[in-house]
């Protein structure tokens, strides 16, 4: 019979007391789970990709019955906010004990963030989880406090250090060949997690370049819609929320 991981457990807590009950949707699959992290290992038979893993065998020796996946409504205000903010810190290496993300930081399109890949954004086709988001943890980590996903977002220091510049100029000239890659996407995540209304699609392209300018304006930047060292580390400078 699975269980609630404990470390989820606390989560849950923390996320009832900051947001609401109401945005609890749950750690343990119903009966149309079959697979995946929202089960313990007492309920999977067969292959499955939640147990593929060495952490992800090792951890159902310690923990059979924990499961070790939780969905939280992305209904409260700072929801889209909180969603960049976490896909940013496990970019980071900030929660090394997460496996997977899945949401939509634009509440359109619906994003796969995983470790393997260092958190690059991938299409999903599964579930609606533009209303929702599932974070899984690794099973090791079953009894571990989880609740820091959600507590240092409404915790944060500001001025904390911003990521590493990451060594070229993100800019958008017509005719030429756009920007592309996690550097671009982790830089709109940060805009979007501010509030600018842009799409983390990976590409600099004018509209990225049109929410630089006006980040520049608001912060006494020079407005050429140039993400630079200086624009880089402004915009990690800035509180979220």
């Amino acid at each position: 019979m699975s269980v609630n991981a404990p470390g989820l457990t606390l989560l849950r807590r923390y996320a009832d007391e900051q947001i609401g009950k109401e945005h609890f949707l749950g750690i343990v699959g119903d009966v149309n789970h079959t697979s995946g992290y929202h089960l313990g290992p007492d309920r999977i038979h067969g292959p499955d990709y939640s147990m593929t893993l060495d952490r992800d065998v090792t951890g159902a020796r310690t923990f059979p019955t924990a499961a070790c996946a939780y969905d939280i409504g992305m209904g409260w205000p700072a929801a889209r906010a909180w969603l960049a903010w976490l896909v940013n810190e496990c970019r980071s290496g900030a929660f090394p004990q997460v496996r997977e993300i899945i949401g939509s930081l634009d509440g359109v399109h619906k994003q796969y963030f995983g470790h393997k890949n260092g958190f690059a954004t991938e299409g999903y086709d599964g579930d609606n989880h533009v209303s929702h988001s599932h974070i899984s943890v690794f099973r090791d980590t079953a009894a571990t406090d989880h609740s820091p996903l959600l507590r240092r977002f409404f915790e944060r220091t500001p001025g904390r250090a911003a990521p590493p510049f990451p060594g070229r100029l993100l800019k958008f000239t017509e005719g030429q060949p756009r920007p592309r890659g996690e550097d671009v996407r982790t830089w709109q995540a940060r805009m979007l997690a501010l509030g600018f209304t842009i799409e983390v699609d990976g590409i600099y392209g004018p509209k990225s370049r049109a929410v630089a300018v006006d980040f520049q304006r608001r912060h006494g930047l020079q407005a050429d819609g140039i993400v630079g060292p200086k624009t880089w580390a402004a915009s990690f400078a800035q509180p979220v929320g």
